[in-house]
């Protein structure tokens, strides 16, 4: 019971430390800035990401994988969990479609430590064939790790917009 009363205690400490103004009657939580390195290490890779779609290369897109069973991709509204399911998809995708364009702005990268960042994007995508292309535009989410010199995707989301297909 006495260690129960003192967690209890620690976490009113830390809830009020947490919540305490600063200077001015603030309350908005400090954020660290993203270091630099994990900046331009998760733009890099999903610059890649969107190149290697355009030239569609599923030599490239499968470099930019965690390939693990924690792998997560949502497509089309369901999600897609492991290595062997993202790649049946992506390689469907590739062949499916003659012409893939994704044109991305307002990247936002945030650091969840040295290793891992969360990344959000405004994203159209275009998919077609001679006859036909679907355009969505929508947002796109992907947690990225560090995996030794190389940043790989463990976590893809794509909405686009209801009504936001044409």
């Amino acid at each position: 019971m006495r260690h129960a009363a003192i967690f209890v205690a620690a976490l009113a400490t830390a809830g009020l430390a947490a919540g305490c103004p600063r200077g001015g009657g603030d309350t908005t939580p400090v954020q660290p800035a993203t270091p630099p390195q994990v900046l331009q290490a998760a733009r890099g890779t999903i610059e890649q990401w969107r190149q290697a779609y355009q030239i569609k290369s599923l030599d490239v897109l499968s470099k930019l994988y965690a390939h693990e069973s924690a792998l997560v991709l949502v497509h089309d509204g369901l999600p897609l969990v492991g290595w062997a399911s993202v790649e049946a998809m992506i390689k469907d995708r590739l062949v499916r479609y003659q012409k893939i364009v994704i044109r991305l702005k307002d990247i936002n990268v945030v650091a969840l430590g040295a290793t891992a960042a969360t990344a959000t994007a405004s994203m159209t995508r275009e998919l077609g064939d001679e006859v036909t292309t679907v355009t969505e535009t929508g947002a796109l989410t992907m947690v990225l790790r560090r995996d030794g010199e190389q940043w790989v995707i463990v976590t893809e989301h794509y909405s686009y917009k209801k009504g936001g297909q044409q």
